[in-house]
């Protein structure tokens, strides 16, 4: 189901990326968000004085595959996102995402389960 909503921002989809292999719609938030992540990469790359060639080298990705998740690309594979993490030495910070414990879905789950046990 599509959930793109001209009338209101948070469902407005962005119809018109070039950096898509398809043209399916993308919320504007995750595109946001990958925008921001690819500061991020830009940033820590920086950061360790390392050049674009120097990281796609260390990640084992390609240098358009490296430039493409700096631009916030919507189509780069998940697993070479994580090949960068590596290379910078940030892959542990994965461990952070969808943990249980941040979860409030989960929290509130276990609670319940514990509450009326």
């Amino acid at each position: 189901m599509n959930r793109c909503d001209d009338t209101h921002p948070a469902l407005d989809c962005r119809h018109d990326n070039p950096a898509s292999p398809h043209p399916e719609a993308h919320p504007i938030l995750v595109q946001a968000s990958l925008d921001r992540l690819g500061k991020r990469l830009v940033r820590a790359r920086k950061l360790r004085e390392l050049t674009q060639e120097d990281l796609a080298h260390l990640s084992d990705v390609s240098l358009s595959t490296l430039r493409a998740l700096e631009a916030g690309a919507d189509g780069v594979a998940l697993g070479n996102f994580l090949k960068v993490l590596q290379g910078l030495n940030l892959l542990d910070q994965v461990e952070d995402w969808l943990d249980p414990r941040r979860d409030p879905e989960t929290v509130n789950f276990v609670e319940r389960r514990l509450g009326g046990g």
